[in-house]
């Protein structure tokens, strides 16, 4: 993420609130309020629709044009919003036309802001976990979906991560999406350098986007191969758990599981190696959506990302209405499923909803 993009980013968000303002003068000047409640709900939608297609769905037209997709979004946020301010005023009996351009302006460079603030932003978030299971004391720094080089400079995630090992955490789990599509082989080679210095045992899973798979059949570029990946990773010091588990001690194992976009890769549930019951299980899965598999693994805890907590607001509220988990902590049958919300984000360097975090564990024992 340079400052160069960032740049482009605030042109496009300044032709597009131009766009956006000026379009809708004569539509203004209509008196019958049925057809500016209808033009406000079309807002409404298509501003949701450019939410999910910015972080849920990403049509292949998205991919190619997503700092102007994500300018109509920064754009329209605030229109809806002067729209509900010019209505209270209505009803106040308050004339606010020839104000409306500065509401509309300030809310924009309001909202910006905030969005740009909260994705460079990286804070910790602390949990504790006391299980009978667990005969010593155990801190593990976890983090998923930095997508490195798309969202955020080199220093906002050095920083970060020189925060994170001054928590002295005894291991570091890497929950997927560490790069992706946009990132250059130089990026990846840096990051995981990066991370290899910071000498915290590190244990790796690929989510949906680190292979740049995705990258191939829609950019038409593949930056670096999976081998590489995987070379430099390993060159590192940083262990790839692939369906499978590594037993720290007597009391605690990590299972590592294959992203479920890569159903040909991964094991049912039946077919992963036995571990001990009597060991506390840290399942390792970038998606956290396989409720079935989650029941039926049984692992005391699972640390999972993937969707970024919505990133754009207000998606979170229509993931939580559609009966998706997405931030937080959850229990599925004897599970503790817990989804943070991501130290970075997808495709732009904007955020507004959950804040950029990574997450600390102590895990006690009861």
């Amino acid at each position: 993420m340079t400052l160069e993009l960032y740049i482009q980013l605030i042109v496009y968000t300044v032709v597009a609130c131009v766009l956006v303002y000026v379009v809708q003068i004569p539509l203004r000047k209509i008196r019958n309020v049925f057809i500016k409640g209808l033009l406000f709900v079309v807002k409404v939608v298509l501003t949701l629709l450019l939410g999910l297609a910015l972080i849920a769905y990403s049509p292949k037209i998205v991919w190619k044009h997503e700092y102007v997709f994500a300018a109509l979004y920064l754009a329209l946020i605030p229109d809806v919003f002067t729209d509900i301010i010019s209505f209270v005023a209505y009803i106040l009996k308050k004339k606010t036309n020839n104000i409306r351009p500065i509401i509309f302006g300030l809310l924009a460079v309001v909202f910006a802001v905030y969005n740009i603030i909260n994705m460079q932003t990286i804070r910790p978030d602390f949990h504790t976990i006391s299980s009978p299971k667990l005969k010593h004391e155990y801190r593990l720094a976890f983090f998923a979906d930095l997508h490195y080089g798309s969202s955020q400079s080199r220093k906002t995630v050095d920083d970060a991560l020189d925060d994170l090992a001054s928590q002295n955490p005894d291991y570091l789990l890497l929950v997927g999406d560490i790069t992706d599509e946009n990132t250059t082989k130089e990026e990846m080679e840096y990051i995981y350098k990066k991370i290899g210095s910071l000498n915290i045992p590190t244990y790796f899973i690929y989510g949906n986007h680190d292979r740049q798979e995705s990258g191939i059949e829609i950019l038409g570029v593949q930056r670096y191969t999976e081998a590489e990946l995987e070379k430099v990773i390993k060159d590192n010091g940083i262990t790839i758990l692939y369906e499978d588990f590594v037993k720290i001690n007597d009391d605690l194992i990590f299972l590592g599981r294959e992203d479920p976009s890569h159903p040909d890769k991964r094991k049912a549930v039946k077919d992963l190696p036995s571990m001990p019951r009597e060991s506390y299980i840290v399942s390792l899965d970038h998606t956290p959506y396989q409720n079935d598999e989650i029941i039926e693994l049984k692992a005391d805890l699972q640390l999972s990302g993937h969707t970024h907590a919505a990133q754009f607001f207000p998606i979170q509220t229509i993931y939580k209405l559609a009966g998706f988990n997405t931030c937080g902590e959850y229990h599925v049958g004897d599970t503790t499923l817990y989804i943070t919300p991501g130290i970075a984000g997808w495709a732009v360097p904007l955020r507004s909803e959950a804040h950029s975090r990574y997450e600390i564990f102590d895990l006690i024992p009861e």
